[in-house]
């Protein structure tokens, strides 16, 4: 009745499974999060505006699987990166559309916006030891277009300092929901009955 959920998880980075070249790494790495989201539907009438709002969150420290990498610089040294604890913290304030239209009023928006959710997200990593520097980050504006079997966004990606990154990027992203491609295969418990 609260539109409130804590959830764990763990999120898995798994090492050597991408090119160095774009700086993917040769170990894995586990984070275990808490995920926590507040959607605001039981607020009063007089507020029904903000109803459509919501916040999620998630709070992990990641794990790598090696202290240290040694490699070999261009003249034959020994070189060592150290590999630290991380502190991973995101956030998004997002605004439903859907749920502005099919519960609080119908504005009238235009057919292809009614399924909008236009948002920001906030992603921040802070090493905590190893020499691992400074907190790095990024904000993230965007909006989300939602279907019954797929979702569509488009994001652009700010850096937060200069040690994140030097521009402005973009993020494009297609989600497929199998369990409702697939309702016979996927969009059953895989264990059990589904009585």
């Amino acid at each position: 009745p609260h539109e409130t959920i804590v959830s764990v998880g763990v999120d898995w980075d798994i090492g050597g499974s991408g090119t160095t070249r774009v700086g993917a790494e040769r170990f894995s790495t586990l984070t275990p999060a808490v995920f926590v989201g507040k959607g605001f539907g039981d607020l009063p009438e007089s507020m029904k505006f903000w109803r459509p709002f919501a916040i999620t969150g998630s709070l992990g420290v990641g794990f790598p699987t090696s202290s240290s990498t040694t490699t070999l610089d261009d003249d034959g040294n020994a070189v060592t990166e150290r590999h630290p604890h991380v502190l991973q913290v995101g956030f998004a304030l997002e605004y439903s559309l859907p749920y502005l239209n099919g519960f609080v009023k119908d504005v009238g928006l235009p057919s292809w916006l009614r399924g909008a959710v236009p948002l920001v997200e906030v992603v921040l990593s802070k090493p905590l030891d190893r020499g691992g520097g400074p907190t790095t980050g990024t904000v993230n504006p965007g909006i989300l277009f939602a279907g019954r079997t797929m979702q569509f966004g488009i994001e652009a990606v700010v850096p937060i300092n200069k040690r994140t990154g030097g521009g402005t990027g973009v993020l494009v992203q297609l989600h497929f929901f199998l369990d409702d491609l697939l309702p016979n295969s996927l969009g059953r418990p895989l264990i059990g009955s589904s009585k």
